[in-house]
């Protein structure tokens, strides 16, 4: 449902208003609080749908139900210029036969659809097998995410206050500061996984996701900041983290890259600050250590199970775990708990990200890895929550020993070949390193090289983890954070740059 911005602000008015004057007018939130999920299917029901699904024969089958109620806000150029109020809902039947998919989908909750999308979905399989569908047992989600305080009890007058206040601060931040773009959107997701093994899991699960832009200008050089913040939790998400504060940030990081020079180009130690400078592992290792890539063969570590591959300072971790993280949900969506995994291990590699079918064929436990981005997608392996581990190194010591170098604070977007682990990335925020000190901001700059040489490169490794919080496409898109400490990779990645 899309509500054009006079109806909105007309309604916002009038919840205003009913404080005072008609405490049963219910808001948006009241309304998002108050309608209630559809009702999965009766155990008869959805095993008559698992056993068509495996009509002609197959490994197992099963049934995704997923609802999704959100929430769009968008602040630009201090207008509410949009408000979209999102429902969707739908089942998906899949059977899988060794490495084939059969998927097939309705929106909705229907039996008669659905047991139409299991017959679809058996199509895949051609075997003499009969598999029987195993007697249902219900499982716990682990409780790795919580919410103290439902979105769908804060009014959107109390969100849009705060991104109000947030565009205010961008905007004093700075006389050259020209555009302040601030999105908000949650959402409280329901999911439900039923298999021909006998699982039967589902959870419920809160994601708050907000993207500040700010553009700068002065003597006809532009650059535009951005932060992002998200987590899946309740609105006490902002106890410990600030709209206020991720507007600032973007706003100094417009302001200070107007001074930039073109970088320097050639070979040259780089030293990456914490965070989401981590997207550097997600995409130049992170997918080579994916089940799918692993059991095809097309990844450049598909054969270094055991094998030194990386620095002894090196410990790659992709955990599911990580309590309200934006990567987090749970159990994965084919049902399969969350966990901490271990990719490599002081330079060794050590483990890879699994679904069900890649562990089957590579003959390895399931990892939690199995990932959809909506009713409308089969699971693949994905990553969750992906990061380089803590080192022992002071990060300001690490700038103090580097001579000479590139900072980089800030990746945009970027892309691996897995088979060969060539990677290349744009700089969106970086500055030069000269006798021990970060000095001037530089523009234009790129990364490349191959993910097993950054490996095998990484002399440093600091203390101070963070994680950062994006958006990871590999066919489907879905929520990832990637993290690191500050690190210094002294050979091995080339700096493309326009000086």
């Amino acid at each position: 449902m899309t509500i054009n911005r006079r109806d909105f602000m007309g309604q916002i008015m009038l919840l205003s208003a009913a404080s005072f004057l008609a405490p049963k007018l219910l808001s948006f939130a009241e309304l998002r609080a108050e309608s209630a999920f559809s009702p999965p299917f009766d155990d008869d029901e959805v095993k008559t749908l698992l056993s068509k699904a495996l009509a002609r024969g197959g490994d197992f089958s099963e049934i995704y139900f997923e609802s999704v109620q959100s929430l769009s806000l968008k602040l630009s150029e201090r207008v509410f210029s949009e408000a979209v109020l999102g429902f969707s809902e739908g089942t998906g039947v899949r059977t899988v036969d060794g490495v084939k998919n059969g998927y097939a989908y309705i929106n909705g909750v229907d039996f008669a659809g659905a047991r139409e999308a299991a017959a679809t979905a058996a199509f895949i399989a051609n075997s003499p097998r009969n598999i029987e569908v195993a007697a249902p047992v219900d499982k716990k989600a682990p409780g790795y995410i919580t919410a103290r305080i439902p979105l769908a009890s804060i009014s959107e007058a109390r969100k849009m206050e705060l991104m109000e206040q947030a565009e205010q601060v961008a905007r004093d931040f700075s006389s050259h500061i020209k555009q302040v773009d601030i999105t908000y959107y949650d959402h409280i997701k329901k999911r439900r996984v039923a298999n021909s093994n006998g699982l039967r899991i589902e959870n419920e699960l809160p994601l708050i996701w907000i993207v500040i832009e700010v553009l700068a200008e002065k003597d006809g050089v532009r650059h535009q900041g951005r932060s992002r913040i998200s987590a899946h939790q309740g609105f006490e998400f902002f106890d410990e983290n600030s709209m206020v504060d991720a507007a600032r940030e973007a706003a100094r990081e417009s302001v200070d890259m107007l001074a930039a020079k073109a970088a320097p180009g050639g070979t040259m130690p780089v030293v990456m600050e914490c965070g989401w400078g981590g997207v550097l592992m997600h995409e130049a290792v992170g997918h080579g250590l994916e089940g799918d890539f692993i059991y095809k063969g097309t990844s450049i570590y598909a054969d270094k199970l055991g094998k030194k591959v990386a620095s002894d300072l090196i410990t790659l971790v992709d955990d599911s775990s990580w309590p309200n993280a934006r990567g987090t949900t749970e159990f994965d969506d084919e049902g399969t708990p969350g966990q901490r995994n271990v990719l490599i291990e002081n330079g060794i590699v050590t483990g890879f990200m699994h679904d069900l079918i890649s562990a089957g064929q590579l003959k390895m436990a399931p990892t939690g890895n199995g990932r959809r981005e909506s009713f409308h997608h089969y699971p693949i392996p994905r990553m969750t929550n992906t990061f380089l581990d803590n080192g022992k190194s002071n990060p300001a010591d690490i700038i103090a020993d580097t001579p000479k170098g590139i900072y980089i604070k800030s990746l945009s977007w970027g892309s691996v070949d897995t088979i060969s682990g060539q990677f290349n990335f744009a700089v969106r925020e970086a500055y030069l390193i000269e006798n021990g000190k970060i000095t001037g901001p530089v523009s234009g700059a790129t990364l490349i090289g191959r993910g097993i040489d950054v490996l095998t490169n990484i002399d440093a490794v600091a203390n101070d983890l963070k994680l950062g919080v994006g958006i990871c496409g590999k066919d489907q898109w879905v929520p990832v954070t990637s993290g690191q400490p500050t690190v210094r990779i002294a050979s091995g990645i080339t700096v493309g740059g326009s000086a």
